[in-house]
């Protein structure tokens, strides 16, 4: 939080006036990418019903995969979208952007309700925990995600406990734990581990621990701290 008048402005040196012209910066991208995966969350995608397609995703960036993408996107998930429901609020936000104010990585937790089904059988109620990592990157003057999806801790019916009951991702053919485990539930609770906190928020030294953009070992920066002899 930046605490200063305007009146103050001018009684600035010209070195604080650039370190507080930076500060407002950084504090416009974090609220701009905030903004940005809460779109995400609430359209699943950047269809917005009614409205001009827009785009959410770095699609123009150096070595962003478009045909996996445009593949993903044109693939049903389900038969009919009666009775299917995905809500997940997006929660305790942990932003970090690098000195340029370029690239920008975050995770939030999300905890949500869903009404499942693969085909055309009655939906099933689903509460869900989970986490969105991502990095995110400014593409002709707008914050776009680059990397970064849904990864699930928990999912289970409603009316039983997740120690038991944990659902797999929804796909077409269904895919088993193993397949499951090696997507989207990489990090998802299992009652015979100990409990790791991963995938971590980026630390405040995020950058210098791990200046290159595609590195994405912070999202394991505090594995061996959680690690239990």
């Amino acid at each position: 939080m930046i605490d200063i008048r305007i009146e103050d402005l001018d009684l600035l040196s010209d070195e604080e006036f650039e370190e507080t012209e930076a500060l407002i910066e950084e504090e416009l991208s974090v609220w701009q990418i905030c903004n940005l995966r809460g779109q995400a969350a609430i359209f699943h995608d950047d269809q917005h019903i009614g409205e001009k397609r827009r785009e959410l995703k770095a699609v123009d960036y150096p070595g962003f995969d478009l045909e996996a993408e445009l593949r993903f996107r044109n693939t049903a998930v389900v038969d009919s979208l009666e009775g299917n429901m995905l809500i997940h609020p997006l929660t305790t936000p942990v932003i970090e952007i690098d000195p340029e104010n370029k690239t920008g990585r975050a995770t939030w937790w999300s905890l949500g309700i869903e009404g499942l089904s693969k085909y055309r059988e009655r939906p099933m109620a689903i509460i869900s925990a989970g986490m969105v990592p991502g990095v995110h990157v400014k593409q002709n003057g707008e914050w776009r995600i680059l990397s970064g999806a849904w990864q699930r801790t928990t999912k289970n019916e409603y009316h039983a406990g997740w120690i038991d009951s944990m659902v797999p991702t929804n796909t077409r053919p269904q895919i088993s734990m193993e397949e499951d485990r090696r997507r989207l539930g990489k990090y998802a609770y299992r009652k015979d581990e100990i409990r790791r906190a991963v995938p971590c928020p980026p630390g405040k030294d995020s950058f210098i621990k791990y200046p290159l953009r595609e590195d994405m070992d912070w999202l394991l920066d505090d594995l061996d701290q959680n690690t239990v002899e």
